[in-house]
């Protein structure tokens, strides 16, 4: 199982980080992931897979202030 966030997911082995990111509906231009302690560049979401060994984070930044 890929460890997302600390959390083992199924279902997502096989998947390019794009179509995961798209299945849980998260805003790709506010996202940045890390696989296995590698930054992905937004460029290479489309062509990073995910193995089963993978351990990824998902930092989202919110804008705000004043």
């Amino acid at each position: 199982m890929v460890t997302v966030n600390g959390q083992q997911e199924v279902n997502v082995a096989g998947k390019s980080v794009a179509q995961f990111l798209s299945d849980r509906q998260a805003p790709i231009e506010n996202i940045v992931v890390e696989v296995n302690g590698n930054i992905v560049h937004h460029s290479e979401f489309d062509t990073t897979i995910l193995k089963t060994t993978d351990k990824v984070e998902l930092i989202s930044f919110v804008g705000g202030g004043r």
